[in-house]
């Protein structure tokens, strides 16, 4: 079967470009495949075609390329590009006849005449990633424009029941083709680490407990109050990782707190960090759709601390693959983190019960036969 993956943001640097990864290659050995987006080139095991553009348009911002919310575009701005992407998919489809488009996001390119035009003859499915679905509950006119095309779609996969349920409410339509399937970690390459954990220690001058946090410098992600906790916990470091519009404000937010480290977006170094972090906390104040480096610290045996918001609970299970606490609450998050450095019986039994679940629900190959299940019904 020959399938097209349609991405909406760059390929690294963001949980769905982490998705597209790794979907494709768990494929590759089924399906022949390619996968068209925007943002600078890269090598991967799979076929690749990517569109230069400067600023790349994302859905909110972008750690690792120059990048601009389409919610800053301006309507004429916004045809343009999609115009420029209806130009590279007609290249593709010149040359390359997909059985399946799987598109990632409800974003542009469900937009451009092409993909409609095709979509009479080939199944169209969309992932629904939370970033997306935030960007039409913000921006009438983006949602107007994504409105007109959902006759076009013949499945929706969505990556925690909480994504099926904003689809579900966005798109009323959509509801008997949507399903979830969630997304899935690479548990092998959280298995070793990259260095030593003394090597580790040296390297970033980490002599304590720490304290990880993994993803964008944005508000809604709720750093600052992870920030704002960090005195309560002088034997503890806490290192910030990632970038953002929001980096100065955390700069210098930092800067009252001595034992708070914050490094820029890292990329095979951020698995030495799982692996001998003593906690992952992810303290949005947003509905995450589900939240990658959670299955990521899952999977490297890591305990994890989060709020208790959007899809998060979905994985997380209180008391039983980590602790949840209170969206915002920095008397809550600080009572939860300190449960999970201080008591090693209640850790060690989080990371058990979150490694085997991710072992028997969340590995690539088994979301991928999922996936390929997809495909193959819609292809009959």
């Amino acid at each position: 079967m020959n399938v097209l993956i349609l991405h909406s943001v760059p390929l690294r640097g963001s949980g769905s470009g982490t998705y597209v990864c790794n979907l494709a290659e768990n494929l590759l050995n089924r399906h022949k495949l390619v996968v068209l987006y925007p943002g600078p080139a890269f090598n991967e095991s799979f076929p690749l075609r990517n569109i230069n553009l400067d600023p790349v348009p994302v859905f909110t911002s972008h750690p690792t390329v120059t990048s601009k919310s389409i919610m800053n575009y301006g309507m004429s701005e916004l045809i343009d590009i999609i115009s420029l992407y209806n130009v590279e998919l007609k290249k593709i489809l010149n040359e390359f006849s997909p059985d399946i488009i799987h598109v990632q996001h409800f974003g542009l390119w469900l937009c451009t005449p092409e993909l409609r035009k095709i979509s009479e003859k080939v199944p169209v499915i969309v992932t629904g990633h939370g970033t997306g679905l935030y960007v039409l509950e913000k921006d009438s006119r983006i949602f107007n424009l994504i409105k007109k095309t959902t006759r076009h779609i013949s499945k929706v996969i969505a990556v925690s029941d909480y994504v099926k349920n904003r689809v579900e409410k966005l798109f009323p339509d959509l509801k008997p083709k949507t399903r979830t399937v969630m997304g899935g970690v690479d548990v092998e390459r959280f298995k070793k680490a990259n260095i030593s954990k003394k090597e580790w220690r040296q390297k970033y001058n980490l002599n304590n407990k720490v304290v990880l946090y993994v993803g964008r410098f944005i508000k809604e992600k709720g750093i600052q109050h992870l920030v704002n906790i960090s005195e309560y916990f002088l034997d503890t470091t806490f290192v910030i990782t990632g970038s953002g519009d929001y980096k100065d404000v955390l700069l210098e937010l930092s800067k009252e707190h001595k034992n708070v480290l914050v490094l820029p977006h890292l990329d095979d170094e951020i698995v030495d960090f799982f692996i001998y972090s003593d906690v992952l906390c992810v303290p949005s104040i947003w509905k995450e759709a589900l939240g990658l480096v959670i299955l990521e610290a899952m999977a490297s045996k890591t305990a994890v601390v989060a709020s208790n918001i959007g899809g998060i609970p979905s994985v997380v299970k209180h008391n039983k693959t980590g602790l949840l606490f209170d969206p915002g609450n920095e008397e809550d998050l600080k009572e939860k983190i300190a449960h999970a450095l201080d008591d090693k019986n209640l850790s060690r039994t989080l990371t058990a019960n979150a490694y085997r679940m991710i072992e028997e629900n969340f590995t690539w190959k088994k979301i991928a036969e999922q996936i390929d299940s997809i495909y193959g019904n819609l292809a009959k």
